[in-house]
């Protein structure tokens, strides 16, 4: 298989698709294509030295793995996000782990460190494409290809390789950071950890609700090295614009949706003049309830930490449900109005103010 692998013509290593195409025809059995692409990375792509300092958790995968092809070069990120592209891409369940490592000796790395997470046969590894590759050797990447990082259990990665998220140690008692730096094993927890429950669980949350959870529990767990603080917070910064950004396109669709009910409140104020037909005015509201609808399932994923933010938002929720009480009231009497023969419809308007007061609107 290793030779196999060796022997990828150019045309298929030209892509990320096409190695998952090579694979996939080429191997049967999801450990045998989790092996393939592990070991077309970890022996095509060079260790950049001159970068070994630069790790970033925050760039696009996507990104980082065009960038990785067409340079066959990088650090941890690179040969991390490319082995996931390729085993993902050819059915193989692989995730990024960010976190860092020690040395022999107890002491913390630098920098941090990406490796993967791989699903076979229900269970996890963890595989380090970086750690296989080679070694440095006075600033010169020696590629020496070693299975000793391919296919790990979880309580043999976690002896020099430490997840920020506690999650993805995958194990029923995780280690604490200063157990990790120490090397000493906890007592079993009297409430294990149930690790396959828990990334089934992580699995089919939001995108949001990942992210909020992982800090969660980083945050739990312990910040006392400053590649964890490092990474919390910079996913707080992610989870703050991502909620800004749920936020504004709330109240863009509020907007939307109030300024089409102000239409049909004016519209109805002129007695449904000029007139429309009942299949027309039976698409005037729906729109306004789609818009108010989209409002409210963007507010539903918002958790602002700061007090102003969180002041904003009560306010908005405020201002969205008086959008929707006065939205209930016009669909109460479209459905009166459309139930009233043509003869008394414009009975209905009779001594009308408006559609706030004591009117059709409010029966």
């Amino acid at each position: 298989m290793d030779a196999k692998m060796q022997q990828v013509p150019d045309s298929s290593a030209r892509t990320v698709a096409g190695l998952a195409r090579y694979i996939t025809v080429s191997f049967a059995t999801d450990a045998d294509k989790a092996r393939a692409a592990f070991v077309w990375v970890a022996t095509h792509i060079r260790y950049d030295v001159a970068k070994r300092y630069v790790v970033s958790f925050q760039r696009e995968p996507a990104v980082v793995v065009q960038e990785t092809m067409a340079s066959r070069k990088g650090v941890c990120t690179n040969y991390a996000e490319l082995y996931a592209a390729i085993a993902n891409q050819a059915g193989v369940k692989t995730r990024v782990i960010p976190g860092y490592t020690k040395h022999h000796d107890g002491t913390v790395t630098p920098v941090g460190h990406m490796w993967c997470a791989t699903q076979l046969a229900g269970e996890w590894y963890l595989m380090d494409p970086t750690w296989s590759a080679g070694y440095v050797v006075e600033s010169t990447f020696v590629p020496r290809f070693t299975n000793s990082y391919y296919k790990v259990r979880p309580v043999t990665m976690i002896k020099d390789h430490m997840p920020f998220d506690p999650l993805w140690q995958l194990l029923a008692t995780p280690r604490s950071p200063a157990q990790f730096q120490e090397g000493t094993v906890p007592s079993p927890a009297a409430h294990p950890f149930h690790v396959a429950d828990s990334v089934t669980a992580y699995e089919q949350q939001s995108y949001i609700a990942q992210l909020h959870a992982a800090n969660r529990r980083v945050e739990q767990h312990g910040v006392q090295d400053d590649h964890t603080l490092s990474f919390l917070g910079n996913n707080r910064v992610l989870e703050e614009n991502y909620y800004i950004t749920a936020y504004n396109n709330a109240q863009n669709a509020m907007n939307a949706g109030s300024n089409k009910l102000n239409d049909f409140v004016n519209y109805f104020n002129h007695q449904f003049q000029p007139k429309k037909t009942d299949a027309e005015l039976q698409l005037l509201l729906p729109p306004i309830a789609a818009d108010f609808a989209r409002s409210r399932e963007l507010l539903a994923v918002v958790r602002f930490q700061e007090a102003s933010r969180q002041t904003s938002l009560k306010q908005f929720q405020q201002a969205l449900a008086e959008n929707e009480t006065l939205l209930q009231k016009s669909q109460a009497f479209m459905e009166h109005y459309l139930r009233t023969s043509k003869l008394l419809r414009p009975t209905l308007f009779m001594n009308i103010s408006t559609i706030g007061g004591r009117n059709e609107m409010a029966r």
